[in-house]
């Protein structure tokens, strides 16, 4: 029984590798193109190579060559064309670089970190920030916070640490089938609170595609197995895998780029920082809550099992920590900073402050990531906790987006554009505070199915900014409820790499990414509205019905 289970879980760990492998196409970056079967695919053309067909992907499609041209069209149309009466040159300059870097990070004309670079040339070129103000927004504190979480979600992959907590929490809820889903979901929203959402999701993946087929095994020695009940169950874990990871890295400031560019936005163009406690206080309640009915929802309302109980459901689990063996010294090492990195996170703002004066969340990341880069590992390898080359996987191109927005921003701040759209935006002075808290959360959610979602935040925050300044409230409340909205991508494969990843498990159609993802969307619209009403002006001691004059 040992050995079938670990064939399983070998041959599980097979299929998950080749299905990473088919979804960034490996085969293709790493053989070049040569020796690749001549399968037809939209984009790509056949030539042929003596008696062999060699597949040749374009390097464009048709919707990229679209945004290579429009994006420059666009600028030149802003930029000398339209009339736009009331804005200055500077403003005006501002407005068509944010358009063309728009329509280039919508359709994925470069990849969106080298699109963000477009600032450093354009803004200092057509006169309207100083090239080293550019500069400097890539070097922002946040970027560097940003590093910091990174460095630990890779100490915790390269030690396999996720894996043993998620297996710690599957196995403690895990008795029946609904455990099984609850602890899925649980386990991968907590980690997505600290490691990337995609990377969660991966690891999390092929771990559930091995339940599932032990769960069926089960289902047939106990002569409950129907088809039905299968497909419910699979598609059940696949769900809870994929949204628990979308949902949770929506908890804390470092588990979604979104997050992270509403603080450096928020920083940059109102001067009022997010501390990683604050936002903590005000997220995870509402994540918490929209993770529970979103279990609630996939077992009883999308896929109820009348198999409720699977004998010795957790054994393959179990067996699994068996496997692991005892936690390695650098498993504690790594448990040992995250555990401090976490505390003093939550606890800066309370206690930190007043003994350590200008402590700051970034500079407890960096301390995390000296750390670990300090601290040798085990053994005679000469190795550390994490080596030099963890710098290779750092997402640089995540963090340059980042860096692009703020740049974008500091070209906002620097002219007249931000007080100029919200002169625009007067046409909304006298609707419901409520209704234009709702339009803008739904513009978020419903931009982030079919764009990059830190791309959407980047475009819309500063716009809500000024929207706020043009109807005389806070701010800070409808840029929340924008970056919150853009972090929910659940409806289509497109919306967010974790999204990608369940689909291409073939477990799962598009109709049912459309049914199933609606009815959470309509679920994470209603929480936000209300949490940014009620809960968020209490946790940052605002008024979010008035603009404040230190911010004018």
């Amino acid at each position: 029984m040992k050995y079938s289970l670990k064939t399983l879980n070998k041959s599980m760990w097979k299929s998950h590798k080749q299905t990473k492998d088919l979804l960034t196409m490996a085969e293709l970056r790493n053989s070049g193109g040569a020796g690749v079967a001549a399968a037809e695919f939209p984009g790509n053309e056949s030539i042929d190579k003596g008696s062999e067909k060699v597949r040749r992907k374009k390097s464009y499609n048709l919707s990229q060559k679209i945004g290579l041209f429009l994006g420059p069209a666009l600028f030149l149309l802003i930029l000398f064309l339209l009339p736009l009466p009331g804005l200055s040159t500077e403003g005006r300059a501002v407005l068509a670089v944010t358009a063309w870097m728009a329509v280039w990070w919508i359709l994925e004309a470069m990849p969106l970190g080298i699109t963000s670079l477009m600032p450093l040339v354009l803004l200092p070129l057509l006169q309207t920030v100083e090239a080293g103000v550019v500069a400097s927004s890539y070097g922002d504190n946040l970027i560097f916070l940003f590093i910091g979480g990174f460095a630990l979600a890779l100490a915790l992959e390269r030690w396999n640490l996720h894996e043993r907590i998620a297996l710690s929490i599957i196995s403690a809820v895990g008795a029946s089938t609904s455990g099984l889903v609850l602890g899925f979901m649980l386990a991968t929203g907590f980690l997505s609170m600290w490691v990337s959402n995609m990377a969660t999701v991966m690891l999390m993946i092929p771990i559930g595609l091995a339940i599932i087929a032990k769960v069926v095994t089960l289902m047939k020695e106990d002569d409950v197995y129907t088809k039905e009940e299968e497909t419910k169950f699979t598609k059940s874990i696949i769900f809870a895998i994929g949204f628990g990871g979308t949902i949770g890295g929506s908890a804390t400031l470092i588990g979604t780029p979104t997050n992270l560019v509403l603080a450096g936005l928020a920083s940059e163009l109102l001067g009022i920082e997010i501390s990683f406690a604050q936002f903590f206080i005000f997220a995870f309640p509402l994540v918490t809550l929209l993770m529970i009915v979103s279990i609630f929802y996939i077992t009883k309302i999308a896929y109820p099992m009348k198999v409720k109980n699977i004998r010795n459901g957790k054994q393959f689990v179990v067996e699994r920590k068996k496997e692991l063996g005892k936690m390695g010294y650098e498993e504690k090492i790594v448990l040992a900073i995250f555990s401090f990195t976490a505390f003093m996170w939550m606890t800066r703002t309370f206690i930190w402050s007043d003994i350590i004066p200008g402590l700051s969340d970034t500079m407890i990341a960096m301390v995390a990531a000296i750390l670990l880069h300090l601290i040798p590992a085990s053994g005679d390898s000469g190795e550390r906790i994490l080596n030099g080359d963890s710098l290779k996987n750092m997402p640089w191109g995540v963090l340059l987006l980042v860096g692009g927005g703020l740049a974008l921003a500091s070209g906002f701040n620097g002219t007249d554009l931000a007080s100029w759209i919200g002169s625009q935006l007067l046409l909304l002075e006298g609707t419901s505070y409520l209704l234009i808290l709702a339009v803008t959360t739904l513009l978020g959610i419903a931009m982030t199915q079919v764009t990059p979602n830190t791309a959407t935040v980047t475009i819309l925050v500063p716009i809500t900014a000024a929207l706020a300044l043009a109807i005389d409230v806070h701010p800070l409340p409808l840029m929340t409820a924008v970056a919150m909205g853009a972090g929910f991508a659940f409806m289509l494969p497109i919306g967010t790499p974790s999204n990608a990843i369940i689909f291409a498990t073939g477990k799962i159609t598009m109709i049912d990414m459309l049914r199933k993802g609606s009815g959470l969307t309509v679920l994470a619209f209603i929480l936000i509205v209300v949490f940014v009403y009620f809960i968020l002006p209490v946790v940052f001691g605002i008024n979010q019905h008035e603009y404040p004059d230190s911010l004018k």
